[in-house]
């Protein structure tokens, strides 16, 4: 299986991507806020290979709720990564 592009690289990112993440940002009133939307696709994608594929929009809720208390996205990107690998098998 081919590995897709990150998302903001997809061919419909400009088209059909965006503009969705617009319109939800602007019905949550959270448009200021700054989304690196293909670092939290890998971070989501780390949790669905070392747990749980149900898991990875869980992982984004809370790293929605850290950002919110002040971590940076990066901070809890890689603080989720971080204890996913720990519970992964070696």
């Amino acid at each position: 299986m081919t590995a897709k592009p990150p998302v903001t690289r997809q061919p419909d990112w400009e088209s059909t991507l965006l503009p969705w993440l617009d319109r939800v940002a602007e019905h949550l009133d959270v448009t200021g806020v700054d989304l690196d939307v293909d670092r939290v696709h890998l971070m989501t994608g780390v949790v669905a290979e070392g747990v749980q594929r149900s898991m990875a929009p869980i992982s984004a809720f809370l790293v929605g709720a850290a950002v919110a208390r002040g971590a940076s996205l990066e901070e809890a990107c890689a603080a989720v990564e971080a204890v996913t690998l720990e519970r992964a098998p070696v």
